[in-house]
């Protein structure tokens, strides 16, 4: 009830609506009004929790500091080094693979330290026409929904271990249940990342506990092609302004490599 009040309002406010597929919302602006204005954040955790994602475009733009106010009226911020805001873009000299233009392996925010409930973007600089730096959202409760029930018994009882050099307070070795509860819907989802490999910066470790290396493996491999699969999946092509917010909890993430050299800059905020 509450999603389709705050639906009704933005079309009276002129905001286009549509689904994405396979899933998600999109809510495109006519006019480009100031959303921070227009959409309350209960609105838009409202609408995360029945969609995942909502992408809000043709809004307005919004400074960064706009933007961490506005953030912090959906929840607390996690706060790094850097401060609030990361800003997304490659670098002449990256220490994370983040900063490049090659792919992102699907992960959560926070595993290693504080995971974040949503994840804020602004796209500040999209990248070029057919240029890849798409970001992947793949949904791990329907990737649950669609096992069958021998392998969500046996998914049940598996523990994954995640290991990557520590830096401040990022990184370490972490073991966590693959199945999991959500906190707000109590949904099924899945805590499964893809290793990142050696040739790549800040790589990470995945293996199964009590499992020997050859079946740790091919049940990684068979899981992340799972997350792949395009019914599992929103893959979203940035262009300039737009604003996501995502759950950080249903939903893992990736990014696809850059096929040729383009500008991507995002600003993201994670919120608790």
């Amino acid at each position: 009830m509450t999603s389709t009040l705050s639906l009704n309002a933005l079309t009276e406010r002129k905001c286009h609506i549509q689904m994405l597929e396979p899933f998600g919302l999109e809510i495109i602006a006519n006019d480009r009004p100031d959303f921070t204005m227009l959409v309350d954040s209960k609105i838009l955790k409202t609408l995360v929790k029945q969609f995942r994602i909502v992408v809000l475009r043709g809004f307005a733009p919004v400074g960064k500091d706009s933007l961490v106010q506005y953030a912090k009226t959906i929840g607390p911020l996690l706060e790094w080094e850097f401060g609030n805001v990361m800003e997304m873009h490659a670098q002449e000299m990256p220490k994370n693979y983040l900063f490049t233009h090659g792919r992102v392996p699907f992960h959560w925010d926070g595993a290693f330290y504080r995971e974040p409930r949503y994840l804020l973007f602004h796209c500040i600089e999209a990248p070029l026409a057919d240029c890849g730096g798409e970001t992947i959202f793949s949904d791990t409760h329907q990737i649950w929904l669609r096992a069958d029930e021998n392998e969500k018994s046996t998914w049940a009882n598996i523990k994954i271990t995640y290991k990557t050099e520590k830096l401040a307070h990022y990184g370490g070795c972490i073991t966590v249940p693959l199945v999991q509860a959500h906190p707000d819907t109590q949904e099924t989802i899945l805590r499964f990342a893809e290793p990142v490999p050696p040739h790549m910066l800040n790589p990470v470790e995945v293996r199964l506990e009590e499992t020997d290396g050859d079946q740790s493996y091919q049940f990684i491999h068979r899981m992340a092609e799972r997350c792949y699969r395009p019914e599992n999946c929103y893959i979203h092509t940035w262009q300039q302004n737009d604003f996501l917010i995502a759950d950080n909890f249903a939903l893992i993430h990736a990014r696809r490599a850059f096929r040729a050299f383009s500008p991507r800059h995002l600003r993201r905020i994670q919120v608790l």
